[in-house]
């Protein structure tokens, strides 16, 4: 898992500081460092996707390795519970790296130009191969979305700052990937590669029943079966 602390001496005091910072106080962090901007007066947009009446949140962070390895099992997973109107999903990027506020930059940018549910595959599968090889120079990570056609368009990230730090707050992520699914009254946190991946395993094959809980959930239920 990648904790909002990082082990490395070198940034463990940013790490722990940013670790405190909601993401509306990393706008101005962001205007300083990575030459952010904001435009407004344009229609509010969400890194939001699908109809479904299950909430589906799901945190990760560029720099994270086990959020990275994971992608090629989470696509396809939310591909069918997105396009099959079984999840709203809200994808929410955590400032775990001192060099995520980069990234979240051309994310939200690049939705801001096209904002459906493929291009947004498509430009985190970019960002996160990007960020395996430490590309942390912003013309460079511009090159590559242009040569990767993915346009930009600056947007007002605001909402969506508000929104996500809202979100970290109620869920109290402190690691990532995490995946908090809400059905009507229940609320469950997944935390970790394989609990994510099995959640939404569990969606996908049950659509349109209640979600399993968590995993200790899950196997005191199984275990009660057993001993039935």
């Amino acid at each position: 898992m990648n904790g909002f602390i990082r082990k490395p001496k070198w940034n463990q005091k940013f790490m722990k500081w940013i670790a405190m910072i909601p993401w509306a106080a990393l706008l101005i962090f962001g205007s300083g460092v990575a030459g952010w901007e904001t435009t407004g007066g344009q229609e509010d947009f969400l890194p939001s996707f699908g109809t479904g009446t299950i909430e589906v949140r799901l945190y990760s962070d560029y720099f994270c390795s086990p959020c990275r390895d994971m992608e090629p099992d989470l696509e396809p997973l939310l591909l069918d519970l997105v396009k099959d109107g079984a999840v709203h999903l809200t994808f929410i990027d955590v400032p775990a790296s001192e060099h995520t506020v980069l990234y979240v930059r051309y994310f939200l940018s690049a939705l801001g130009q096209k904002n459906d549910f493929d291009s947004a595959l498509h430009t985190r599968r970019v960002l996160f191969e990007a960020a395996r090889q430490r590309m942390v120079d912003k013309d460079q990570l511009v090159n590559l979305l242009t040569e990767k056609e993915i346009a930009l368009k600056p947007v007002d990230v605001n909402p969506v700052f508000s929104l996500w730090n809202r979100y970290l707050q109620e869920d109290q992520i402190r690691s990532t990937p995490s995946c908090v699914i809400v059905h009507g009254d229940q609320k469950a946190t997944h935390v970790g590669r394989l609990e994510v991946i099995r959640a939404l395993e569990i969606l996908r094959d049950n659509f349109g029943k209640t979600p399993a809980g968590s995993s200790k959930d899950e196997n005191a239920a199984k275990g009660k079966k057993d001993k039935d």
